[in-house]
């Protein structure tokens, strides 16, 4: 999932570029989850909940994670090296934050280095417009959920008449070669029942005066 986006002078900017589009869509996602049941610890030893960000890129998301919940565990995962540099920077001080470079496929555990069932909840924004096998990506993410654990995803949605979306997205492409296909909500939601996840709520929401979003909450598996 990785592009040259994301690498050099474009990455070093990123933040800059794209302070209120990141603003706007964490904000809209973390609003969606179980706060209540995030900060409770688990089991006799209560330990920490443990969250990963896939696609963390510079580390905002995750930033605002450890603010909301300061005793769990963080874990970032990001194709890009130059983007996850900016995230060492903006997390060094956070004794329970771990990185690692990445990219997410369709395979087993979506291809990432952890065990199954690792996971309390699972973070994913404007990302999922790189996915080339959302159902199998998506399956592989839910192996990595504990029993009822939440899978968050956001994205900007594909815009229809008489938006000129076809030309818009061509454009994108060219700038991004990476981006495969942007989704709907309802397309999405979809995507999440075929990999076997339950979707909770979701929403649609404006990000600016060009571009619309979505996100939506998921879990997976029974009570713990």
């Amino acid at each position: 999932m990785q592009s040259t986006y994301y690498k050099g002078r474009q990455a070093a900017a990123y933040n800059q570029s794209w302070k209120q589009f990141s603003e706007r869509t964490h904000a809209v996602a973390c609003s969606m989850l179980d706060f209540e049941r995030l900060q409770q610890p688990v089991g006799v030893q209560g330990r920490p909940r443990r969250i990963l960000d896939v696609a963390c890129g510079t580390g905002l998301l995750l930033h605002n994670l450890s603010i909301r919940f300061p005793h769990a565990e963080l874990y970032g995962v990001d194709a890009s090296q130059e983007m996850l540099a900016q995230a060492y920077l903006r997390l060094y001080d956070h004794a329970h934050v771990h990185f690692t470079q990445a990219s997410l496929t369709g395979g087993k555990r979506a291809g990432l280095p952890y065990e199954p069932e690792s996971f309390d909840l699972i973070t994913c924004t404007n990302a999922f417009h790189y996915f080339s096998d959302p159902v199998a990506t998506l399956h592989g993410l839910s192996e990595l959920l504990l029993p009822q654990g939440q899978l968050l995803i956001e994205d900007y949605a594909r815009r229809t008449f008489p938006f000129p979306w076809p030309l818009f997205e061509w454009l994108i492409k060219r700038v991004d070669p990476q981006h495969r296909h942007a989704f709907i909500l309802e397309e999405a939601q979809e995507l999440c029942q075929q990999a076997g996840l339950e979707v909770r709520t979701a929403t649609r929401f404006p990000i600016d005066l060009l571009w619309k979003g979505w996100a939506l909450l998921a879990w997976s598996g029974s009570v713990y």
